[in-house]
């Protein structure tokens, strides 16, 4: 039964994530609103939708392991995983100067992180800090977006939806009220159940957060950029990695430690396996596009099978 709730927490998930960005991008379109902020703002947090329920469900239920460790294990799964899959679609071109700004930001926000957890827990006031870098990302990327040209980014369009958006009143408040109910609906499953399950087969949360659920969150991610890679959008594809690794950090775990009840505590194994994991992967990304150099698809198979055997040495040493 566990593992069936682990399952429908995650369809649940993913499904209410998506229902709100389709039914939020509507609306924005209804008022509208520049297609670059509302791939910038809407489609980036929808899509980090599910690590933000899970990670402050997580908070809140007295799993913080399983928090931090979607938080980190979302971000390494993104430039390694995620890029890797997008690589061998399409080669990743990294040239644009918006992507390198927001380059920038992701090593930043990394940085931070690791400096808010090197004392062994991340407080309420760090938290606090995390969402102030979060509303200065924000503030900045309006200020970006409102001095461009409309028709300046041929590839600032976020990628049409397969199934559609929807075009009535109604049915655009009915995407949002449902994404809004099945998110904490599926995040409370997903969180239950993964703790059970951690408890059962004897491993840590930590680590069924860096592997299971992380993977799980970061779908979205990879949906909306094998999308966009399929259609040749990659500056859509690569902003969005970015933009979610930027988010997980400043919203999720900002959040998440700003919410929780206590301060919340890192392991040891983080500070020795998993957030150098984190910052190296990172690096190495930021130095793909700072060089301005493409991420083709033989680095493509080598993102992937690193992050594969990261995998399997975070189950062997646990």
């Amino acid at each position: 039964m566990d593992y069936l709730t682990l399952a429908g927490g995650l369809i649940y998930l993913l499904m209410g994530g998506d229902l709100l960005v389709r039914g939020s991008v509507s609306l924005a379109r209804r008022w509208h609103l520049s297609p670059m902020l509302v791939g910038v703002t809407i489609v980036a947090i929808g899509t980090s939708a599910p690590e933000l329920f899970v990670s402050v469900q997580a908070a809140l239920s007295d799993h913080p392991g399983i928090a931090l460790g979607n938080i980190v294990g979302s971000n390494i799964s993104n430039v390694l995983f995620v890029a890797g899959v997008v690589a061998l679609i399409h080669p990743l071109a990294v040239g644009q100067e918006r992507k390198r700004r927001d380059t920038v930001a992701m090593v930043a926000s990394s940085i931070v992180l690791v400096g808010t957890a090197w004392n062994g827990r991340i407080t309420r006031g760090e938290g606090l800090i995390l969402l102030v870098g979060l509303a200065a990302f924000l503030v900045a990327k309006v200020f970006e977006v409102r001095g461009q040209a409309p028709t300046s980014r041929p590839d600032a369009e976020p990628p049409d939806f397969v199934l559609g958006l929807p075009s009535g009143d109604f049915m655009i408040a009915l995407f949002i009220v449902v994404g809004i109910v099945w998110l904490p609906l599926g995040a409370k499953l997903l969180v239950d159940s993964a703790a059970a399950i951690a408890g059962q087969i004897g491993i840590s949360e930590e680590v069924i957060g860096l592997t299971v659920i992380a993977l799980g969150t970061s779908l979205p991610e990879l949906a909306a950029s094998a999308i966009a890679a399929r259609r040749d959008q990659m500056g859509v594809a690569l902003g969005n990695l970015i933009g979610s690794n930027v988010l997980n950090i400043f919203a999720i775990m900002g959040a998440a430690a700003f919410l929780s009840p206590r301060p919340i505590p890192v392991a040891a194994s983080f500070l020795r396996f998993d957030l150098p994991v984190m910052i190296g992967a990172t690096l190495v990304t930021a130095w793909f596009v700072l060089a301005r150099r493409p991420v083709g698809r033989k680095m493509g198979a080598l993102f992937l099978t690193t992050y594969l055997t990261y995998v399997a040495a975070l189950v062997l040493l646990s």
